[in-house]
């Protein structure tokens, strides 16, 4: 009785992980437009302000078959510019048994413009971030969702700039892992960038960056990241 009722718990196991990739695969396909935020099986992303085109989707599996859901998003703008762009990968089957290592994820390295760790207890939670100026040129190596959306752009005429700056967070409590990736154009004003936004404070990033609009734009980002570092990870994690 014991053996059968162990091996029924193990079916509806896997049947409750196949379910939770299965509506990853089905739920929001290329061309969805999203507001507010975005959902997944473990919980919800927060999308700034905007529109957010879905571009690209894919799945991975780590060394124990688990699986990890990708998706890109975009915010096009009405001169078909790409004013923001959001990569993110969030867990699919990892059951309630199951905790993420804490990780070197936000270890700042050469090209960190930016870092801060709020938590990292080992096995436990784990939230931090850094912001760095990533370049946007896609080579034929990238991973399948970063080539869904670069299709999608050449398809759609989307121009891209060369570079964005990005604020990467990684957020992990016990079986549940986001990590999400923001990107700004740090080339347009400060109201094209972020719709809306006014920093509740702004710290002097004390170092060069670009011309005086760039490094306005970069201390409007840490401020940004700062604010809504707490609101990202509860929006997910409850």
């Amino acid at each position: 009785m014991i053996k059968k009722l162990v091996a029924m718990a193990a079916l509806m196991l896997l049947a409750g992980c196949v379910t939770a990739t299965s509506k990853f695969e089905e739920e929001m396909p290329v061309g969805t437009v999203l507001t507010g935020v975005a959902s997944a099986p473990q919980g919800d992303i927060l999308l700034p302000p905007g529109n957010w085109t879905v571009v690209g989707k894919n799945i991975t599996r780590n060394n124990s078959y688990q699986a990890f859901g990708h998706v890109v998003l975009a915010r096009i703008g009405n001169d078909k510019h790409l004013d923001g762009l959001i990569m993110y990968m969030t867990a699919l089957e990892t059951g309630m048994g199951y905790a993420f290592y804490s990780s070197s994820y936000c270890d700042p390295d050469s090209d960190t413009i930016y870092h801060h760790k709020s938590s990292n207890q080992e096995l436990g939670n784990q939230k931090c971030f850094f912001i760095e100026d990533w370049n946007l040129n896609v080579s034929s190596q990238a991973s399948p969702e970063i080539l869904q959306a670069e299709v999608y752009f050449d398809l759609h005429d989307i121009k891209k700039p060369s570079s964005m700056l990005f604020t990467s967070y990684r957020v992990a409590r016990r079986n549940k892992l986001l990590i999400a990736q923001y990107g700004f154009n740090y080339r347009q004003t400060g109201d094209e960038m972020l719709p809306g936004y006014t920093p509740a404070s702004v710290e002097d990033y004390g170092k060069p960056f670009g011309t005086a609009l760039w490094k306005e734009n970069l201390e409007t980002v840490i401020a940004w990241s700062k604010e809504n570092e707490d609101l990202i990870a509860t929006t997910f994690l409850d």
